[in-house]
């Protein structure tokens, strides 16, 4: 029948433009135009870090250890030859080799008296008041220049400090142990704790105890620190 024969054909047809845009619409979607494309969002790159500064680390020098960065910090407990310093995050006391500072007070009166007698018998007071002066003096020079530690970590008996010479650049590339500076200034007598040797920063031992020798009879001759109230 005709009519049945149309009817087909046109359900034929329908089913056909059906599964064209069923077809049409997936292709679609597999093949967008660019603009028709989401942004892809950009994946941050992580941004380099630097590397921490490495700290400063005590290295040799002979026998001697020798602080980095040493600082000079302030403490009842300070003299001119008895130094509390500081290293990295480290506090030590430190007692210098060769020399005997000035007392910078009344607390120990038997050394005192023994200082005293070694000056010529100079009043007490002056010997306290010189080591006063004595202590301003290394406690500017070491906030104000630039210095060095230098130890074998050897102990002071019956004590918690460590022997160590300090070195002070009291001008660009001009270092001077400070003991010796101490007895060039008339502020301490050459009798302390020595050491045979020597950092290899450093001049030799027999050569360093000549220097030594020398700054006390300098002072000692022109009057300097205490030497300038015994006749």
């Amino acid at each position: 029948m005709p009519t049945s024969e149309a009817f087909r054909n046109f359900i034929f047809t329908l089913i056909v433009l059906f599964v064209m845009g069923i077809i049409g619409m997936l292709l679609k979607a597999s093949y967008r135009l660019p603009s028709e494309v989401a942004p892809i969002k950009a994946i941050p790159v992580a941004q380099p870090v630097e590397a921490p500064v490495a700290e400063a680390r005590a290295y040799k020098s002979g026998d001697f250890w020798v602080l980095p960065n040493p600082k000079l910090i302030d403490s009842r407990g300070n003299e001119a030859d008895t130094l509390r310093i500081k290293s990295g995050t480290k506090e030590d006391v430190f007692v210098l080799y060769f020399v005997d500072a000035l007392e910078a007070t009344w607390d120990h009166p038997k050394r005192i008296s023994e200082q005293a007698a070694a000056f010529n018998h100079a009043p007490g007071q002056k010997v306290v008041d010189a080591g006063k002066n004595a202590l301003a003096y290394v406690k500017n020079l070491l906030t104000q220049k630039p210095f060095k530690v230098y130890t074998k970590w050897g102990r002071v008996p019956e004590t918690e400090r460590f022997y160590a010479l300090v070195s002070v650049e009291i001008e660009p590339g001009k270092t001077v142990d400070l003991g010796e500076l101490l007895l060039r200034k008339g502020y301490a007598l050459a009798t302390g704790q020595p050491t045979p040797m020597m950092p290899t920063e450093m001049k030799a031992s027999g050569d360093h105890a000549k220097d030594l020798q020398k700054a006390l009879a300098l002072a000692r001759t022109e009057h300097v620190g205490l030497w300038n109230a015994v006749p």
